[in-house]
Parts: structure tokens; C-alpha cells; sequence
């Protein structure tokens, strides 16, 4: 049986085009903050540490589950706004993410 990985996702207003930014916590560790793709992100933060399997982000404030993800696959995504609403796109194979520059840090 695979044991249960759940992290809690903590939105913080920075108003703005972004509105949101997230932080990411994970087995009582940080392991994403500021991002505007905390999935994507976080899955990538758990790849690199070799954790793979299911992630289930729970909503920080209340802990009701908000997203399940795979983590091997969300690793090789990133999330956009699109002019319909999001969309996912293939990160390129550099170790991080495309946003991390501008938008957040990973905590590998």
C-alpha cells in the first residue's frame, strides 16, 4: 500500500496582473515559495529530493483537498494563463522552472 503524500498550499495576496503567489509545505518543510505554478513547482521540488508517486495539496487554512497530482508527470509541466484559462505546457529539461526567475523559488 503507498502511503499518503499531502502538502498544504498557502496563497498570499500580492495584487497586481498576479493576484496570488503560493507557498508550498510539505512534511513540515518549505519546499516552495512565491510561485505562481505551486504543482508543478512542488512536484518538482519532491523529484529532485527522488519522490515520486501521488501528491494530494491541501487548501492551507482549512486542509480540505484541492488537487491531486502526479508528481512525475506535473514535473514536466508548467501551468500558463491562456486567453480560455489555463493551460499546461511542457517544461524544457533544465532542473527548473520556467517561472522560477521571476515568480518563485524552489527549495530542493
Amino acid at each position: 500500500m503507498q502511503q499518503l503524500l499531502t502538502a498544504r498550499l498557502h496563497p498570499k495576496w500580492v495584487g497586481g496582473r498576479d493576484g496570488y503567489r503560493y507557498s508550498v509545505i510539505c512534511r513540515g518543510e518549505l519546499i516552495v515559495e512565491n510561485s505562481r505554478d505551486p504543482e508543478c513547482d512542488a512536484a518538482r521540488a519532491l523529484l529532485a529530493k527522488g519522490i515520486t508517486g501521488h501528491l494530494t495539496m491541501l487548501d492551507g487554512k482549512t486542509g480540505i483537498p484541492r488537487t491531486i497530482i502526479d508528481i512525475e508527470k506535473a514535473a514536466q509541466r508548467t501551468c500558463t494563463e491562456g486567453p480560455h484559462g489555463p493551460r499546461f505546457k511542457t517544461v524544457p529539461n533544465t532542473g527548473s522552472s520556467p517561472e522560477e526567475e521571476t515568480s518563485g523559488r524552489m527549495r530542493a
